[in-house]
């Protein structure tokens, strides 16, 4: 075994040495030799995921054919647009075995790696070693980079620099291949997943506009007065390029139906959005009218209370002080009323100055705060409002052409529809 094996390595070696005229022409990656036992005719065969098929556009990217060239008012619909909710049970199965295939090509990919790993590894260690000479080499260039180009030391070096420059490049080139080709492996699983998809929207599709298109023949065939037996007798005789011309046109007209639909939800979710924030702004400016009000009144109580209220009560206060020290009678019910009205004013003085004021300045503090703060939200509902009200008018703006679109394209689906009803009779005689 490690005599084969050792023979192996002799043949590797003499095909990439320098002398031999195979290291002159530089190998594809398929063809590269690798030591191990020789594959079957099987395992040679180029499987699916070897296979390099050109990346299919995105379903969502791929447009309709149409007969006629579009018009600067038609949009070209998509598969995605076209198809919306119907084949739910077809997509799903045909899904199934998409995925079914995918995982196949998968392990059909990751077998083929598998086996090409050793070769990888060899091909990345000849690279390394490779690599090594070269930096040796380029080391030794510089140490005499400053003689003459005449001096044999350097040209040597140079020489031998040039030959580690080959062999680094006739290594990293196999290597790099060998590491492109397996992850082209695992790329291409993924691209034959979307190009199968692809087709099958396709497919989907065309099933789809063959359908929209005979409806659309028999509610033109209904609104003549023909009877269920009469329009499908008329729908057999006409030509087939007027039934896919009326499919596609059908297709594409539902399809600016849709939008004009979602364009017209559209302007009003922004009318709504605008209505809200305009009722918004009014509440914002009553509250805000609340608090300036409620500030106000407290600013008048207290200015009431220190103006009229203490100084009345301090004057009634010093009154029955001065009734009290002129009152010289001997009376003690007297007496004693006078000093519970003096104790009382006393008691009133000082809670309209501890309670009264310290409160009412409170209550104007915080309603102004709350002025100021609704007067922010103010500015912020009012940009708010002119971003709504352009988004309004930019969605109003979209529905109208949504709409004159899809009008146009209802025009162009009758008309084609007569055309094409028209046609049957010619087509009989």
């Amino acid at each position: 075994m490690s005599e084969r094996l050792r023979s192996s390595y002799q043949v590797a070696d003499e095909r990439s040495a320098p002398g031999t005229p195979d290291a002159a022409v530089e190998p594809a990656p398929e063809l590269a030799s690798i030591p191990g036992p020789r594959p079957s005719p099987e395992a040679s065969a180029p499987a699916p995921g070897d296979l390099a098929p050109v990346s299919p556009d995105s379903p969502d990217s791929l447009l309709t054919p149409d007969t006629e060239p579009t018009t600067s008012t038609e949009t070209l619909a998509t598969d995605v647009e076209i198809l919306g909710k119907h084949y739910p049970v077809r997509q799903m199965i045909n899904e199934i075995g998409n995925q079914r295939m995918r995982a196949v090509e998968s392990v059909t990919a990751t077998w083929k790696n598998m086996l090409d790993t050793p070769g990888k590894m060899r091909l990345g260690l000849a690279r390394s070693i490779a690599e090594s000479r070269l930096d040796r080499q380029q080391r030794k260039a510089d140490a005499v980079s400053h003689l003459s180009d005449r001096n044999w030391l350097k040209r040597r070096r140079m020489r031998k620099l040039r030959k580690a420059q080959e062999r680094f490049d006739r290594a990293n080139t196999k290597y790099q291949d060998r590491k492109d080709r397996m992850a082209a492996r695992r790329e291409n699983v993924g691209k034959n997943v979307e190009q199968r998809r692809a087709d099958y929207r396709k497919e989907l599709r065309m099933r789809r506009e063959a359908a929209l298109g005979r409806r659309a023949l028999r509610h033109e065939l209904r609104a003549q007065d023909a009877g269920r037996f009469e329009a499908r007798a008329v729908l057999k005789d006409i030509p087939k390029e007027h039934l896919e011309r009326v499919g596609k046109l059908a297709a594409i007209a539902y399809a600016s139906e849709r939008r004009a639909a979602q364009a017209d939800k559209q302007k009003k979710a922004t009318i709504n959005h605008e209505t809200r924030t305009l009722d918004a702004i009014s509440d914002n400016r009553r509250r805000m009218t609340e608090a300036a009000t409620e500030a106000k009144n407290a600013d008048d109580i207290v200015r009431k209370l220190k103006t009229e209220t203490i100084p009345k009560a301090k004057e009634r206060l010093q009154s029955l002080k001065e009734e009290l020290d002129d009152y010289d009678g001997d009376d003690d019910q007297v007496r004693t009323n006078l000093q519970v009205q003096i104790q009382e004013a006393e008691e009133r003085i000082k809670m309209n100055e501890e309670r009264e004021i310290p409160y009412w300045e409170q209550v104007a503090f915080s309603n102004r705060q709350r002025v100021a703060t609704l007067d922010e939200n103010h500015s912020t509902l009012t940009a708010n409002l002119g971003q709504n009200t352009a988004a309004k008018d930019m969605a109003v703006a979209n529905a109208t052409t949504a709409r004159e679109t899809a009008n146009t394209h209802m025009d162009n689906l009758a008309k084609a529809a007569a055309e094409a009803t028209d046609s049957a009779p010619e087509q009989n005689n």
